[in-house]
């Protein structure tokens, strides 16, 4: 009689015994469990938007300089009662909750200038001074994703930093008012959305196309010198005012001017103090829409372009 020796599972086989560099080595009892018949593919340009926003995001939560901003934002209350009881702040706007409001939020264009040239204008000339752009642009990840996800990123911190100042100047004002205007604060805040989109897209466009120094010319650009050379062709009768009001980087001055300041930190507010250049009334507000995105969709379009071939 012959005698057959019979063959114990695999999974019992002592683990010295079980062939090396194959999936018995494992433990597994066969291919499904082993995961040999998955199929790994290159996760979809959403998710690697994703993905790149969500990192961007964890970056920006370690910069002081948004905790700085957050914190002047906190302050607008106690400033608002400091001030109030000093000077007479009527005087720079309409003696209204909507009023005041505008008068609280006046900085807003030098401080949107600041804030997003140093957050959209600096993420993408970072990676490169980092180094960290080089094992990035490495993965399975296309340029577009990690430049959209930067963007993304730069664009939700702002507007996030500015609806919360718009908060902190309500809860300012409510101290000696109970009525606000909610049409002109309605447009206000459309309008400050509208410059968020516009102003992000062009630092970030500039970050993409300059290798150094593109935070420090987006702040000049914004800040000084178009806005002179806009002054100088309205003064000069070749600008008409219907197209002045459509110009999207005046968006964070009409949204001050529009809840009834008359003072805003930028050239335009400062002339617009002294003779009314700006009409809120003859807002249309359809139109500068429509001018806002398409200029700040070509801004961002361009500049991921320019990554898109820039030689690593």
């Amino acid at each position: 009689m012959k005698f057959f020796k019979k063959e114990e599972p695999v999974a019992n086989i002592d683990a010295d015994e079980r062939p090396r560099g194959t999936w018995e080595s494992s433990g597994r009892m066969s291919d499904e469990e082993a995961h040999r018949n998955v199929k790994y593919s290159i996760p979809s340009v959403f998710q690697q938007t994703m993905y790149m926003f969500k990192t961007q995001m964890a970056l920006y939560s370690k910069r002081k300089s948004i905790y700085v901003i957050l914190v002047m934002a906190v302050l607008i209350p106690l400033i608002y009662m400091g001030l109030n009881g000093i000077v007479d702040l009527a005087l720079l706007g309409e003696a209204s909750g909507s009023g005041m409001i505008g008068i609280l939020l006046c900085m807003m264009p030098f401080i949107m200038s600041l804030f997003t040239a140093f957050i959209c204008g600096s993420a993408i000339p970072s990676e490169f001074t980092e180094r960290s752009a080089y094992m990035n642009m490495a993965l399975p990840m296309s340029r577009a994703s990690f430049c959209l996800g930067k963007y993304l990123a730069g664009l939700v911190i702002t507007l996030g930093v500015f609806v919360f100042a718009y908060g902190m100047a309500m809860i300012g004002t409510m101290t000696e008012y109970d009525y606000f205007d909610e049409g002109a604060l309605g447009l206000s805040f459309t309008m400050t959305v509208l410059a968020t989109l516009f102003y992000s897209s062009f630092a970030f466009f500039m970050g993409c196309v300059l290798k150094r120094g593109a935070a420090l010319v987006s702040l000049l650009l914004m800040v000084m010198v178009v806005p002179i050379i806009e002054i100088y062709l309205y003064a000069n009768d070749y600008m008409s005012s219907d197209v002045f009001v459509l110009l999207p980087n005046l968006l964070p001055d009409m949204a001050c001017i529009s809840l009834g300041s008359s003072f805003a930190a930028s050239p335009v507010g400062m002339v617009n103090a002294l003779v009314n250049v700006i009409d809120p009334s003859t807002f249309p507000l359809p139109t500068c829409v429509l001018i806002a995105v398409v200029f700040s969709v070509l801004f961002l379009g361009i500049g991921i372009y320019a990554v898109n071939r820039r030689e690593m």
